[in-house]
């Protein structure tokens, strides 16, 4: 935190690290922590005190205090009981993980102009999907941290719209995204890019560590649809940064031709061409 004045640091840290630590005397799941007003806002401070891309030094600004709170931990917190340490580390993990997904989406949102999430199924769009494909993209060229892009295309919509009508239409794809949500990481991030077009960026997995997860997805979207009734059908298509370019332009392309080509051979999932 080199760059950041020592003004700024003297007088809001401590607050920061006191919600932090609040955070680890009183549990809660994991993606379920709420940062205090005050705290987001200090997050805000912090990033605009940052030169050049903000996005890319506040994971690093919250890596480096992790570090100082774990060494804390160790020469403060006795060991009264076996893993005591350890379970209290992996909580902080947590936090710490919690926060910068928090303070991520904010800035992603506001680099995105504000871009409103679909109103159908609260995911986000476009503007969201590549602003976070350049900063993993440059994430890939600093640290070499791979990335994977799923392209997942819905077929039958348009059957379903005509004989059940646009309501039977909107709750199967409202579904589809509620197998999103159900089956990702924390870590991924799933968005709405066309009426028919699903996309889900899996950070730091190469496409073959990606597959079962892509697998899976499609598996469950079959399973959960009742056998007599209206049903989708969907296909994932898989590129990976780098060894299928480091454009998001260009990846979108090739997991889309993936998609298709999955499509096609009556597969699930498809990898794209190198």
């Amino acid at each position: 935190m080199e760059d950041v004045p020592i003004s700024w640091i003297a007088r809001e840290a401590p607050s920061l690290i006191a919600d932090i630590l609040r955070g680890l005397s009183e549990p809660v799941a994991s993606g379920e922590l709420e940062l205090p007003a005050q705290g987001i806002e200090r997050i805000d401070q912090l990033g605009r005190l940052r030169p050049g891309d903000a996005a890319l030094g506040i994971p690093r600004d919250l890596a480096a205090l992790q570090t100082l709170l774990i060494e804390a931990l160790r020469r403060e917190v006795p060991e009264r009981q076996i893993g005591a340490f350890a379970g209290s580390v992996e909580r902080l993990a947590e936090i710490f993980g919690d926060i910068q997904a928090q303070v991520g989406e904010r800035m992603v949102r506001d680099r995105s102009g504000g871009a409103k999430v679909d109103p159908l199924t609260g995911l986000p769009g476009t503007a969201e999907l590549h602003e976070w494909m350049r900063i993993l993209v440059q994430e890939q060229h600093r640290h070499g941290h791979p990335f994977s892009v799923m392209l997942i295309g819905v077929e039958g919509l348009a059957g379903i719209n005509d004989a059940f009508g646009h309501e039977a239409g909107d709750r199967m794809l409202r579904a589809v995204a509620a197998v999103l949500a159900r089956q990702l990481r924390s870590a991924d991030r799933a968005f709405r890019l066309t009426e028919e077009e699903f996309c889900v960026l899996v950070p730091h997995e190469s496409h073959a560590a990606a597959m079962p997860l892509a697998e899976r997805i499609c598996e469950v979207v079959d399973g959960s649809q009742a056998a007599d009734g209206p049903r989708l059908t969907v296909a994932a298509g898989l590129a990976s940064c780098p060894e299928h370019g480091d454009a998001p332009d260009g990846l979108l392309g090739a997991a889309e031709e993936a998609a298709w080509s999955a499509k096609a051979a009556g597969r699930p999932v498809a990898v794209a061409s190198v």
